[in-house]
């Protein structure tokens, strides 16, 4: 007996191209709106739902919403064409198990729909040529499981008051992920504070954090809140906590502990209320062992730890994020970008993207600005293969490219090149640490500094 499964969607035109690629695994059903799929639920024993996001004459969570709250154990999978952070936060709070974006690939839609009946269907990826209609007015970081799986945490602990570490490399969105705890929180109409902790000088960061009273300094000539009394009853987002000095690391445990402000030169204190969402790109654990950071702190801080993997960890994010900055800088510069070659995205989709999400950012912003038409083509990207980024070439042109860059002791002159470059990436996975990179590389640690030294990457 084949499994049942329910379609409610008003576009007949997918409902039965649906019906009938998956009418040979499944047996499928079709509710073009709530009454129908309801009484569907009603006769028809239904293993898994795929609701659209989208209805014309109701709202595709609403429906969501009645369909589980009454079949609260069904798998459902919203259906959408704009994966953006809101349509997947609200997806999520109403109780979908996972989000499919259209336009929609038959082996997509089985591995998602046997993800939740426990079989196995293989998972096709392929690219796209035309760039499908990304809405520009809110950012998003990706489609992947693991984004899909942040995303489900954000949704589940943003009503909460719990202190967040947020954890990544740098470029990876940290900031993004905290602004959308804070805006999906029980706060979100209450102060939010940013503060980065490697941008303030030491002598100041205290007085920014805690406030200070009049005559605390020489130049304190009146009384100033700190950013912790200005996020009374709100939030505060301590960026690169890691960069935080150790003497006053104490003080930001007392102020976890007990949520009382001591201004500098203050006789009283003051109680306020403030959840704590802090993010860095260090391993705070290796820093505790160096005696760099308090473990005190770092529990206090890690009740919730937010993990964003890099670019290079999560790839299937790169395509959706490129379409997204594509028709959002496209929008911005007044132009309407609308194909992309097969060899362009496949070259960028397959660069390691060391600098994560920002760095293509910028790099599509870049192309943008000199595209010459409305397609990305290979000429629209010459900065980055004459650059020195050099983007990860397709194995056809790698050949090419490195006798034009390297005309003369080409063999030599390449492997030289390479080496560099996986020194200077593991130094940077492993922030600095080179014991863990020459472990790494498979090579010694003196091998390691003498190279190094080679090659100028001392002070990486």
């Amino acid at each position: 007996m084949k499994t049942k499964i329910l379609i409610i969607d008003d576009d007949k035109a997918l409902t039965y191209s649906l019906n009938r690629v998956l009418s040979q695994d499944y047996e499928v059903f079709i509710g073009n709106n709530s009454k129908e799929a309801l009484e569907i639920l009603s006769k028809e024993h239904i293993s898994f739902l795929l609701l659209d996001y989208k209805l014309s004459d109701e709202d595709g969570l609403e429906v969501l919403e009645k369909v589980k709250s009454i079949y609260p154990d069904l798998p459902s999978v919203m259906m959408t064409a704009y994966g953006t952070n809101n349509t997947l936060i609200n997806a999520i709070k109403k109780g979908a198990e996972d989000f499919i974006f259209k336009p929609i690939e038959v082996d997509e839609i089985k591995a998602i729909i046997n993800k939740y009946i426990d079989k196995d269907v293989p998972f096709s990826n392929q690219g796209y040529i035309k760039i499908p209609d990304y809405p520009v007015d809110e950012l998003i970081i990706g489609t992947s499981d693991e984004i899909k799986d942040i995303l489900k945490m954000v949704a589940n602990i943003a009503k909460t008051d719990t202190p967040v570490l947020i954890t990544g490399e740098s470029g990876t969105g940290k900031e993004l992920i905290a602004n959308l705890i804070q805006s999906n929180s029980n706060r979100s109409d209450n102060p939010y504070i940013v503060l980065n902790c490697a941008a303030i000088p030491f002598e100041l960061l205290e007085s920014e954090l805690f406030g200070y009273e009049k005559g605390a300094f020489s130049g304190a000539f009146k009384s100033k809140p700190g950013k912790f009394e200005l996020a009374d009853t709100g939030t505060i987002f301590l960026d690169e906590i890691g960069e935080l000095p150790f003497k006053l690391q104490s003080k930001l445990l007392r102020f976890i502990q007990n949520g009382v402000v001591e201004k500098l030169g203050a006789t009283s204190f003051k109680k306020v209320d403030v959840r704590i969402i802090a993010a860095t790109n260090r391993n705070l654990k290796e820093l505790v062992e160096e005696g760099k950071f308090r473990l005190d702190l770092f529990y206090r801080l890690n009740v919730i730890n937010i993990h964003i993997p890099p670019l290079r960890k999560r790839k299937e994010d790169i395509k959706h994020l490129l379409f997204y900055f594509i028709k959002k800088y496209s929008n911005e510069a007044g132009k309407n970008i609308s194909y992309i070659s097969s060899d362009v995205l496949n070259m960028l989709e397959n660069y390691n993207w060391p600098g994560n999400v920002r760095e293509l950012q910028n790099v599509i912003r870049k192309i943008i600005i000199l595209a010459k038409n409305n397609c990305i083509d290979e000429d629209s990207i010459y900065f980055i293969k004459n650059g020195t980024s050099d983007c990860d070439l397709t194995s056809d042109n790698l050949i090419k490219w490195i006798f034009e860059n390297f005309k003369t002791n080409t063999l030599n002159e390449f492997i030289s090149y390479i080496e560099k470059k996986l020194i200077q990436e593991a130094l940077k996975i492993h922030n600095g640490n080179r014991s863990k990179t020459a472990e790494n590389l498979g090579i010694s640690r003196v091998t390691l500094n003498e190279k190094i030294n080679k090659y100028g990457l001392s002070n990486h």
